[in-house]
């Protein structure tokens, strides 16, 4: 039925949003215009906007706030903005708080300081979008275009995202959904902090999605890949850190160390006899003696683990020269993961 021409009668069909289904205005048109305050071309006086503000949860799809300026304002918090255009608006201050702003389009906006705190931003576009100190926290962003954006250190996102929290409580098919929507997430906060020369946030989100691909990784099974996340997370902060690679190289040097006098011990090849460093009660052992034979083996499991492969010292005993074998490979793995690093950290 086509509504009376005193009627807006603007139809917004939400094609592409599951849930939103189509919607006729129904609002009376607004002075001279052909359509209701929501939704005419005319650019509407913020008075306006506030003397007929509309209710909590209300429906306002396809609302056109080309040039408004709504800074400071709240009446918007909790409504339903599906494709609505905000192109060219001002929204600084502004609170869009739980709104549904599902493709939505932000072009050329002002929202220095505006509020999407738990708005849902998907499929939403942000063009030449000024997003200093605009708080995204438990906003759901997936597929939201942040185009040429301009952030900085108040813009907050949080901590984690709002996908990661339903993806612990998620079931079945859902399970899959929310992991993917949390990992696109972070890539793309990645991305738009690296545009903007933030490198801390996009450190801080490139750990947050790995750590979160291991916490998947685990729940659903995949336990080989668990178990490499884990190992670069604990050896080298997934690639990212040096000094853990350094750290985790030394403390095998020394396991190693401690290992030797134990297993069979090591064996000084000197030009006229061979001193073998062995420990086969630590406890009745003199510290003096337990001390020399760990220099030794410290110095023997550094050898070892460089592959220098000097042959002044070898390993007794046939678990001695296992734990050697296995350093020696552990000590090329480790050489190799810390150049890997090094270069990583030169070319970010």
């Amino acid at each position: 039925m086509t509504p009376p021409t005193d009627r807006c009668g603007h139809v917004t069909t939400s094609s592409g949003v599951n849930d939103a289904g189509a919607i006729c205005c129904y609002r009376p048109t607004w002075r001279d215009a052909d359509r209701c305050l929501w939704h005419t071309e005319t650019v509407v006086p913020t008075p306006a906007y506030e003397e007929h503000a509309p209710t909590a949860g209300e429906r306002l799809d396809g609302a056109n706030f080309r040039e408004a300026t709504l800074s400071d304002t709240s009446f918007l918090a909790g409504c339903s903005l599906v494709e609505a255009d905000f192109t060219d608006a001002v929204l600084d201050g502004a609170d869009l708080s739980e709104t549904d702003l599902r493709r939505a389009t932000f072009r050329d906006v002002d929202a220095h300081g505006t509020s999407f705190r738990a708005a849902n931003l998907h499929d939403a576009a942000f063009v030449f979008a000024d997003l200093r100190g605009a708080d995204f926290r438990d906003a759901r962003l997936y597929r939201a275009a942040l185009t040429d954006v301009r952030l900085n250190l108040e813009t907050e996102f949080g901590d984690r995202t709002v996908y990661e929290d339903e993806f612990a409580a998620a079931t079945g098919d859902d399970t899959m959904a929310q992991a993917d929507s949390a990992q696109w997430v972070y890539r793309e906060l990645q991305r738009v902090y690296a545009e903007n020369a933030f490198p801390e946030r996009v450190h801080a989100y490139y750990l947050r999605e790995k750590n979160f691909r291991r916490r998947h990784a685990w729940r659903t099974g995949s336990y080989l890949r668990a178990i490499k996340l884990a190992g670069s997370r604990w050896i080298m902060h997934y690639g990212t850190s040096p000094w853990r690679v350094v750290a985790t190289s030394l403390l095998l040097i020394v396991v190693c160390a401690g290992l030797y006098p134990l297993t069979g011990g090591v064996k000084e090849v000197g030009t006229d006899s061979a001193v073998t460093y062995a420990i086969e009660d630590p406890a009745d052992t003199p510290g003096r003696v337990l001390v020399r034979a760990f220099l030794k083996s410290l110095y023997f499991s550094v050898v070892t683990f460089a592959t220098l492969g000097y042959g002044d010292i070898q390993p007794v005993g046939q678990w001695a020269r296992a734990i050697a074998s296995v350093e020696t490979l552990l000590g090329s793995l480790l050489m190799a993961l810390l150049v890997f690093v090094l270069t990583q950290s030169v070319e970010s």
